[in-house]
């Protein structure tokens, strides 16, 4: 199957082709990549990439799923589905409204303060679970509202971490 992925700002083609068990051969622009993958959770995914481990923790939000690797974010879409947040006003369901960790994780650093603006896509707070730092944005652009975590708390997924009140849309 021929499919195009959204990576960031970047769009790429590849044709994937299931192999037996839980893996899948993708071919595309930078090569073959041969991947073999085990579900651990709904959020974390094992996979092996040309022989190479990797862990990956998924967080979904309206559009496609971020999928975080070593620590780094990857805002992954489909190519060809439409961008909701190009239509008007969004759903609720079109973007995450709260900045929660993808996984039970430990406090590193809070790059905010209650007063702050903030950009959409602004790193807000960083988190850390096995050893790797992940940093939480904002869903939106606004005011900090408030803080509900400190350096060191451990916090779980659906936990509210950051509040912030959303602009108005013009």
């Amino acid at each position: 199957m021929e499919y195009k992925l959204k990576i960031g700002e970047n769009v790429t083609a590849f044709r994937v082709e299931k192999k037996g068990g839980q893996g899948i051969t993708l071919a595309g622009n930078n090569g073959l990549l041969d991947i073999d993958y085990t579900v651990i959770s709904d959020h974390r995914i094992h996979l092996v990439i040309n022989g190479t481990p990797v862990t990956a923790h998924l967080a979904e939000d309206g559009n496609g799923k971020t999928v975080i690797i070593r620590g780094i974010p990857y805002a992954l879409r489909d190519a060809d589905a439409p961008d909701s947040r190009s239509r008007g006003k969004r759903s609720s369901q079109a973007v995450s409204q709260i900045v929660t960790p993808p996984m039970p994780a430990v406090v590193v650093r809070i790059l905010v303060s209650p007063g702050d603006r903030v950009k959409q896509d602004e790193g807000v707070i960083v988190v850390s679970s096995m050893k790797m730092e992940t940093t939480l944005l904002s869903p939106f652009a606004g005011t900090v509202k408030s803080v509900n975590a400190a350096e060191g708390d451990k916090v779980m997924p659906g936990q509210i971490l950051i509040d912030i009140d959303k602009d108005d849309e013009p």
